[in-house]
């Protein structure tokens, strides 16, 4: 806060605002609001009350959100009959101590967790608790603002002396969800979905939330869903990162990310995956229920309600989801969630969508007793962009289905670090492509099939595709992406010494997919297809006729010529 007197001060607001935080899920609710103060009759001072389990990561959050000065919370008590307003997203930390008006509000969606000083101590719904509400016999809030009136009707009847300061503003988190669905696309890129659908595993804290319960559920989640249909993402709640420490949970995990696993970052990023997301499988946090309000599908893999308020409406939510039959291929039902209209679920915990910022700015202004006459439309400030969560599986395990008469590869590659659908024994006898990239170095000597998919000159896609099949006699081919004169393809070297020129065919009227590199097919996708054309022992010419990679919903057509005289072969492929 900025004294009058403060001689270095550019711009003297008129009106001082503290905002107190005092976790993760807090700091991210209370930038929200404050993205409604953009006015320079406001000024802003941060402090954090001790005491959360994320509070490790409360300061990190806000610098990551261009926050400085952060008052020290004894200071900021001290000085707070200076404030004009206080602003808080939790009711621990003393708040009864600020000499200043306080506006509460919740931090998740809605009131619903029954936490205290341990998991469950409370009798109410955490933030609408008397024992956490008065001070002195009367309300430390002048004003609690609510997404939906229900969660005001409870107010009014666990605290009869707070009547009236209750207010139904509808939801900032999910309005900024909201007007940010135009940027689906933007958070999909960030994610390198490529065209695959993105499931996203939402897991709240405590041993009975998805991780809690069914950590096991990730690994089958990558072991079943195939690695060029889908990739998976897990939004921890922040009190999991912090708790545990994040570099402990990267250590978990590390086989996971090896596999394609995205871990998204605690404190912000978890509204852009929801917004990427094709699927949910979440538990009874209230990411899982921002992702069913957004109108994306959910599977409930856990649904704790030890800890509910009975009063709480997630109680019907989690009635009205589906829920993972772990005697059903898991595969299966994520394919008919993703294809299955969602049921509504909005209106159990939020009223007024995507009208929250002008109630909410309403709100503070009059306490300000400030005009709003001269802002424009109340608004959030646009999300933060997700960062990038590049993919980097390196070596795959092939399940294919060749066809010689139809020229036709159908292709399903999972992660070779995510154990086998099909338990150990079905994995061992899957062919294993292993990518140049690739540091696991178990894998190399088990490989039956290499690639390179970075291009490199014709003579040196030859030159490293020989030294493979050398070094490493198990392998059956070595594919390389080159280059040279005549354009881009993938090399293809059997252990036979007979190589082919693998392209994407250029004729825009064929009807089929181009691959995604721009001028020749994914080495390590051609690598796929030619070592279950061997293992079947189909004869090579149909190549030259085009071939049909089927992958998913998506096929790539590719043909075959004999490789180019300066690229050191003269046997062809037959």
């Amino acid at each position: 806060m900025q004294s009058p007197s403060d001689p270095w001060a550019t711009v003297e607001p008129d009106r001082h605002v503290l905002a107190v935080v005092r976790s993760v899920p807090v700091a991210g609710r209370l930038l929200d609001v404050a993205g409604l103060l953009a006015d320079d009759r406001v000024g802003l001072t941060y402090t954090v009350t001790p005491g959360s389990v994320s509070e490790s990561g409360v300061v990190p959050a806000l610098r990551a959100a261009g926050v400085e000065r952060i008052l020290p919370w004894e200071e900021a008590v001290e000085r707070s009959s200076g404030f004009d307003l206080a602003l808080a997203a939790s009711t621990k930390g003393g708040l009864h101590r600020l000499e200043t008006r306080l506006v509460l509000m919740p931090h998740g969606a809605g009131h619903n967790r029954r936490v205290g000083s341990a998991p469950g101590s409370l009798t109410h719904a955490s933030g609408l608790d008397a024992a956490e509400l008065l001070h002195g016999g009367e309300p430390i809030a002048s004003r609690f603002l609510f997404s939906h009136s229900e969660q005001s009707a409870r107010l009014d009847a666990a605290l009869p002396s707070a009547r009236g300061r209750g207010v139904v503003v509808g939801d900032p988190a999910h309005d900024r969800m909201l007007a940010a669905l135009g940027r689906r696309d933007r958070y999909r890129d960030a994610l390198d979905l490529r065209g695959r659908r993105l499931v996203v595993v939402s897991s709240t804290w405590n041993r009975g939330s998805l991780l809690g319960s069914r950590r096991a559920l990730i690994r089958e989640l990558l072991a079943r869903l195939p690695h060029d249909e889908y990739r998976v993402a897990l939004v921890a709640h922040p009190n999991v990162h912090r708790h545990h420490d994040p570099s402990q949970l990267e250590l978990w995990f590390v086989d996971e990310v090896e596999a394609g696993l995205a871990l998204i970052p605690d404190a912000e990023g978890w509204r852009a995956a929801l917004i990427a997301a094709d699927v949910v499988v979440g538990d009874q946090g209230s990411v899982t229920y921002y992702a069913a309000a957004l109108r994306r599908p959910v599977l409930l893999a856990a649904f704790e309600t030890g800890d509910l308020d009975p009063d709480s409406p997630l109680l019907e939510f989690g009635g009205r989801l589906p829920r993972i039959d772990g005697g059903e291929d898991l595969a299966a039902q994520v394919d008919r969630a993703a294809r299955t209209p969602p049921a509504p679920v909005a209106d159990l915990l939020i009223e007024h969508p995507g009208g929250s910022a002008a109630r909410v700015r309403s709100v503070l202004y009059d306490l300000l007793d400030l005009p709003e006459d001269r802002l424009g439309p109340a608004r959030y400030r646009s999300l933060p962009d997700l960062p990038d969560r590049p993919e980097d599986v390196t070596a795959w395990r092939v399940d294919a289905r060749t066809d010689g008469d139809a020229r036709v590869v159908d292709l399903r590659r999972r992660p070779a670090s995510a154990p086998g659908s099909a338990g150990p024994e079905r994995a061992a006898v899957l062919p294993l492509v292993v990518d140049a990239e690739d540091t696991a170095m178990p894998h190399w000597a088990a490989a039956d099939a290499w690639s390179h998919r970075r291009p490199r000159p014709g003579r040196g896609a030859a030159a490293w595709s020989a030294d493979r099949l050398e070094a490493y006699p198990k392998a059956v081919v070595a594919a390389a992406a080159a280059s040279g004169p005549g354009g881009n393809g993938v090399l293809v070297l059997h252990r036979s010494g007979g190589a082919m020129l693998v392209r994407t065919p250029l004729d825009e009227d064929s009807g089929w997919y181009s691959a995604p590199e721009a001028g020749g097919p994914d080495a390590s996708l051609v690598a796929s297809a030619a070592v279950a054309w061997a293992r079947a022992g189909l004869p090579w010419r149909a190549w030259h006729d085009r071939v049909r990679l089927v992958v998913g919903e998506r096929e790539v057509l590719v043909e075959a010529t004999p490789p180019p005289p300066d690229f050191g072969f003269s046997q062809a492929l037959v």
